[in-house]
Parts: C-alpha cells; structure tokens; sequence
C-alpha cells in the first residue's frame, strides 16, 4: 500500500528559488530510492485560522511563505529502507550533505510525518485488463431504436463511417458510451436477437480466447481485426452470458463506464446473471482478477454479490437466464420511466431505491432488448 511522507516548511519569501534548487538536488536522492512522486508546493492560499493555521504551526513570520511537500512511496517498506540509507548517503552523497547542499530555510521549524493512505480517488488515465470499455446495442429496427433511446437519455448518435455497415456511435453528454448495429438477415439466421452486449479490455485477444475456451467459455466471433478501432472477439462465458473481449488500437481511456465519478448518459453498473454464481466468479475471477467485495441479501432471490476491480463495478445475482445488463444513468429516474412508457419500452422492475439513495429499474425496449437505468428521484 502507498505510503505517504508529508512536511511543513517556513521558508524566507526571498529565497523561492534557492528553494526549488536545492530540492531538485536532494529529492533526486528519493527517487532513485524507491519514490513515486515528490511535491513541492509553494503557498499561494494560505488562510489564517481561528484557532491554529498552517502559519502558525511552523512560526512562520511575514517574511516567510509556508511549504507543503509531500513523498510518495509503493510502500512503507521501500521507504524506511530508503531512510535506513539516510546516515550513510549524508556522508557519502554530496546531494544530501548539508555544507554542499544547505537548506535555505530553518529546518528547527520544520514538521513531518509518515502517513498511510485511508481513501484514495485518483482519475485514470488508461483501462486496465477486465475493465468494461463500450457496449453496443444489436437490434432489429435501428431507426426506432435510435429514436427510442433518444428519448429516454440524453444520447446522440453519429455515423462511424464504415461502409460496408450501418453502425451508429450513441454519444453522451461528455463521451462515446456505445455503439447501435442493425441485426443483418445473416445474423439473424445464426440467432441473433435484440441485446445490449458489452465489452471488456484485454491485453491480448487471441490469448484471452484460447484461455475462455480452456474454462469452459465458447467463442461465438472468431477474433478479427477492424481498422482504426482494435481487435475483437465475441465470446461467452461457461453459463453462456454472452460479451465481447477487446483489446482497442487507441490507448486513450474509455469512459463508457464511468468509473471515476457519476456521469449522466454513462454506464454506471454492470449485472451479471448466472444459474451458478460460484462458478461464474471462479471463471471472471481467473481472467480478469474480479473479486467478491461484500453482499446483500436479496431473499428468495439469492444474495446479490457485489464486483470490485478498483472501484465496484457491478455485481453477481442468481438468474436462470445467463446475461449482462447495463446500467445507464439519466438524470430523473421518474422522466426516464415515463419516456420508456411512452416510447413503446416496457418497465419490467423499479424504480427500486438503492443504496445512497438512487433509484434503478430494469427494462425492455419496443424490440426487446433489456437494459437497467439509475438515476435520483427528483420530484
């Protein structure tokens, strides 16, 4: 677990940047150590308080400017065997000799502490393996499905620019969330009905394939390959809940889920349901490193489990039939039920209030294709 040293300096207004230099030459020292990341942060706002404030506590005067640094380590280990080296580098490194190197501000008057990490929200910057990356609609009337979702969250909807298909980008307010496809005759020949299928990140297709299959998975689209947007393959897991496993040719994230905060027209959670929870997390488990964090019971329905891989992303529930659901987010769950209403959908449960006080329903648009929203009640 990340370990954190943090410190509080005085340091004289005039000597800013005698400052900077001399932590460009000792901080190089921690990092060759084992650091992660130092910040060095010059007081720009620094309030006096009621009681105590940042001033006071390192007697700062009004020739002075207050310094808030800070030291990121992996881990409490590397950093007590960095400091374990702090003698010995003081007096064979010249970088951390105080006569080569001094301090240009009243050390006395320094504080310091080590600190461990109880909450940590970091916005991504890359999807990892087992992330859930895009979604896509297969439907029999794309036309009616486009105007159907319209209504119902604040979606718009673009050409991809392939000729050889009708594939429509549905975006969000902020982002691309999915794609809708029209189910060709073909398709249909093959079973091909209205579903939201969703895709998840992974390292290497080929290999993410050959190890479905060996669990006891099925491959229902050979992997392939499709310009300018990665390679694919459809697969389905050893209960037979069908998704997409997807390695993308962009390295820009994906926020389609939305794992960093709350976004509107984004999918906010992901449920699978599966004849066998016990084997469909020793299955997700061993490809994409999913594990159980903590359940609810949903009486005759069986307990609702509860995925984390980060941040929770979903959750497991007993179900005859094998399938994911998406959850999109809109912004009034009770103007969203109205408008499946009315825009031929059906409402098959909900709203139901979940916990923090969000309401979900499960539904199925006019070409049966199931889907769930979240959303606030708002009147």
């Amino acid at each position: 677990m990340t370990y954190i040293d943090g410190f509080v300096i005085a340091v004289p207004t005039a000597n800013r940047q005698k400052f900077i230099d001399h932590a460009l030459t000792g901080n190089s020292v921690f990092m060759e150590l084992g650091a992660l990341r130092i910040l060095e942060c010059w007081g720009d706002e620094v309030p006096e308080g009621k009681q105590t404030d940042f001033r006071r506590a390192v007697q700062a005067t009004p020739e002075e400017t207050v310094v808030f640094s800070w030291i990121e380590w992996p881990d409490k280990a590397t950093r007590d065997a960095a400091m374990g080296r702090m003698e010995e580098m003081m007096a064979t490194d010249p970088r951390m000799n105080p006569e080569i190197n001094p301090m240009p501000f009243d050390g006395a008057r320094m504080i310091y502490g080590g600190f461990t990490p109880v909450v940590t929200l970091e916005a991504p910057t890359a999807n990892k393996a087992g992330d859930f990356i895009w979604y896509e609609l297969l439907t029999t009337d794309a036309a009616a499905a486009q105007a159907f979702y319209g209504r119902v969250l604040p979606w718009t909807f673009a050409g991809s620019g392939q000729a050889d298909m009708d594939y429509r980008i549905i975006s969000a307010p902020e982002h691309d969330v999915a794609g809708l496809m029209e189910i060709t005759p073909e398709m249909a020949e093959h079973g091909a009905r209205p579903v939201w299928l969703s895709y998840l990140a992974v390292d290497d297709v080929d290999a993410a394939v050959d190890a479905i299959t060996q669990k006891g998975g099925a491959v229902q689209m050979a992997a392939m390959d499709v310009p300018m947007v990665g390679r694919m393959a459809m697969v389905a897991d050893p209960q037979g809940a069908p998704f997409y496993v997807m390695k993308p040719a962009s390295s820009e994230i994906s926020l389609a889920f939305a794992s960093d905060r709350p976004r509107v027209g984004h999918a906010a959670w992901n449920e699978l349901h599966t004849p066998d929870p016990a084997g469909a997390w020793a299955f997700y488990g061993e490809m994409f490193g999913w594990v159980q964090d903590g359940d609810m019971d949903m009486g005759p329905l069986g307990r609702y489990e509860f995925i984390r891989h980060g941040g929770l992303i979903g959750a497991v529930m007993p179900a005859e039939a094998p399938a994911w659901t998406a959850y999109f987010r809109v912004p009034d769950i009770d103007v969203a039920k109205a408008a499946v209403e009315a825009g031929g959908g059906q409402v098959v449960q909900g709203p139901d209030e979940i916990p923090g006080g969000e309401f979900s329903m499960n539904c199925l648009d006019p070409q049966g294709a199931a889907f769930g929203l979240i959303g606030y009640r708002k009147a």
